[in-house]
């Protein structure tokens, strides 16, 4: 290497952009553990099934065709409902602690944010066994309605409700804390104008907090609905039979059957799922600003 060239990298490098210096370590792990793997899958979910071989490089369409049928349609109604119905109770749950962890003091909100990210202390299958035990048909809640007098059985888990109530449970923090975010931002004058021009708390949180808080709402909804959609351990230990997702199909495809191909397909599905959900929602969240 010549001279001025030893003089020149050093000015070279100088003119990278620094946002390039920022972002390019975390670009190039995820085109490395990311964007290569997916490929991979994506180019297997087209190769042909061998029992011997687990799969031949013969491209065929077939593993996809095997999704549009009655049993696989109803699997993905199911974890499309359950992944709604728990975004839906992490919004309707998480609103009020959002807004309490906003205006409280600092001593409260240090306590309430250790209570709120507890659940991500533990691993899912930790925190399944943890429902297991309260939901189980001698567990703690048959127990509790047994101690007031109640002769109940309730049986809830390995159902849909025993799923939706663990992913609740997991996924609240990620509402909680996008929303306590854009709750922060907002001004308290801004309340307190919209209380002495008459409104009530109840239509000052719908009319002044709520539209002032979509941004936090939108990526709220996008982390808990993709994260809910695609869970394995959480639907296979509380929700048995009746609650299974399409992640414990790709599971089983794996690990069982040995089906890769299928499996790269069902994976291929549930993401191509996720994106057109979110591209939904972001669509809807975008019109609604627009109007406002």
């Amino acid at each position: 290497m010549s001279i001025s060239s030893q003089a020149d990298a050093p000015g070279a490098l100088a003119r990278v952009p620094a946002w390039l210096w920022l972002i390019g370590p975390y670009a190039l792990l995820l085109m490395v553990f990311v964007a290569a793997p997916l490929a991979n899958v994506v180019l297997l979910s087209v190769y042909t099934y061998s029992p011997v071989r687990i799969w031949t490089p013969d491209f065929t369409l077939d593993n996809y065709r095997q999704i549009f049928t009655p049993y696989f349609g109803g699997i993905a109604i199911r974890t499309l409902r359950i992944g709604a119905t728990a975004t839906l109770g992490c919004v309707l749950l998480g609103y009020p602690i959002a807004y309490y962890l906003a205006r409280c003091s600092r001593r409260a909100l240090a306590v309430g944010m250790f209570i709120l990210i507890m659940p991500l202390m533990v691993s899912a299958v930790v925190g399944s066994f943890g429902w297991i035990v309260i939901l189980g048909r001698n567990g703690l809640l048959n127990g509790a309605l047994a101690a007031l007098g109640i002769e109940s059985n309730v049986t809830i888990l390995y159902t849909e409700a025993a799923v939706v109530i663990a992913l609740v449970h997991f996924l609240l923090p990620l509402m909680v804390l996008p929303l306590m975010a854009s709750i922060e931002k907002i001004s308290v004058r801004l309340e307190e104008a919209s209380i002495n021009l008459g409104a009530s708390p109840v239509s000052t949180f719908f009319r002044v907090i709520v539209p002032l808080s979509r941004t936090g709402l939108t990526s709220g909804l996008i982390l808990c609905f993709s994260i809910a959609i695609s869970v394995v351990v959480t639907a296979a230990l509380v929700g048995g039979r009746a609650g299974r997702m399409i992640g414990n199909e790709i599971y089983d495809q794996v690990i069982t059957a040995y089906n890769w191909p299928f499996a790269s397909s069902l994976s291929i599905a549930l993401i191509i799922l996720i994106v057109i959900s979110m591209s939904l929602l972001l669509t809807i969240m975008r019109g609604r600003r627009t109007v406002q």
